[in-house]
């Protein structure tokens, strides 16, 4: 058992429905099983941490480590952005819809009949923005009750997580704590604070709430359903022009970088689809390192060994090596619990190695950019 995290946590974790996408993890998720489990999170004790990513978030992913290290180290992350669903079912991956953030609350505040209303705190927003939301989720009297609304202001994280910050929101209790200060502060603010605030659900949902708020309206659900949200969004703020042409050409290059590997994926995809799984070869254990030898076609199956060896060594609390000379194959739900090792590696301050990646695999790790996840 590690200091950071319980053997029960860490090898929950490695039992998620994980899959990598840009080299960031991403559950396979429903509307209706997400809505279950924040319900259920209010008799847990620990926060959970979820993360709803779009091509913003992608792109700003590329160039950030540390936002892409939030992202890593969420609980639960979602897609929110009909592009992203896309380009995971080009992949092969199973994900058939999306989760976004403000539908999950907006779903949340209609449904009246799932018992008591889920306690709901909402901090940061513009400017008066979080106050009309409170006042007008109580007023509608569904699924959420609001018991809080704080703006910080304008300043630094450290500046905005003051005790009386903290106080404020855990004298309340809330079982949703809505985070809106932009998506680099707000992840930033949320990995800042995430061990001192006893919300059962801490996550970064931008617009919510001013959707809640009623200052900018949520598109018609047929906008949605054709990936034209971000149209509608420009006809309400135009600002929003720059930033989403930016993000898509960005994305449109990454894509195009990536096209030949991306059909060699599912080529080998294809080819390996009926090979015998072979995820563990073996270990070394020399001083306070173990090497773990890996096999020829690695898969992230949710019966896969290779879930309960990643979680057991993870517990050694030893530093970690991958040896990939066998391996000619790895699908991107393998590559998703390589980021979840990558991210309890890291939280437990012990290294993370890959070697002998070559050939195929080599190729695998540029698409699925796994390496850029280790520093």
């Amino acid at each position: 058992m590690t200091e950071n995290s319980s053997s029960d946590s860490i090898a929950e974790d490695f039992a998620r429905d994980i899959w990598c996408l840009f080299g960031l993890p991403v559950d396979n998720l429903t509307m209706a099983s997400t809505k279950v489990l924040l319900r259920n999170r209010r008799r847990e004790a620990n926060g959970l941490v979820l993360a709803t990513i779009n091509v913003n978030w992608v792109v700003q992913s590329f160039g950030d480590p540390i936002f892409r290290d939030a992202i890593l180290n969420s609980d639960l992350v979602s897609l929110d952005g009909r592009p992203l669903l896309w380009l995971a079912k080009l992949l092969g991956y199973p994900m058939t819809e999306l989760v976004p953030g403000s539908t999950l609350i907006q779903e949340l505040q209609q449904d009246k009949k799932t018992g008591s209303p889920l306690s709901l705190f909402l901090f940061g927003g513009d400017e008066g923005a979080a106050q009309q939301a409170f006042e007008q989720v109580n007023n509608n009297q569904g699924g959420l009750r609001a018991i809080g609304a704080l703006n910080p202001g304008f300043g630094s994280v450290e500046e905005m997580s003051s005790d009386a910050v903290i106080a404020s929101i855990n004298q309340a209790e809330p079982d949703i704590l809505l985070v809106a200060l932009g998506a680099r502060k707000g992840t930033r603010w949320i990995e800042h604070n995430r061990h001192r605030l006893n919300a059962r659900v801490i996550s970064h949902l931008g617009a919510t709430i001013n959707f809640l708020a009623g200052t900018v309206k949520r598109a018609p659900l047929w906008v949605r359903k054709v990936g034209m949200e971000w149209a509608w969004r420009i006809l309400q703020e135009p600002k929003l022009f720059s930033r989403y042409a930016s993000d898509g050409l960005t994305i449109l290059r990454f894509m195009a970088g990536r096209f030949f590997l991306w059909r060699q994926y599912l080529a080998w995809q294809k080819r390996f689809r009926h090979v015998v799984i072979n995820d563990y070869v073996g270990v070394l254990e020399v001083g306070g390192q173990m090497t773990l030898s890996l096999g020829r076609n690695l898969k992230g199956a949710k019966d896969s060994a290779i879930r309960r060896i990643f979680s057991d060594y993870v517990c050694s609390g030893k530093d970690l090596v991958l040896d990939f000379e066998q391996t000619e194959f790895a699908d991107g739900s393998f590559m998703g619990l390589l980021l979840l090792l990558v991210k309890h590696q890291q939280r437990n301050g012990r290294k993370l190695e890959f070697v002998n990646v070559h050939g195929q695999l080599a190729s695998l790790f540029k698409l699925f950019c796994v390496r850029e996840a280790v520093h």
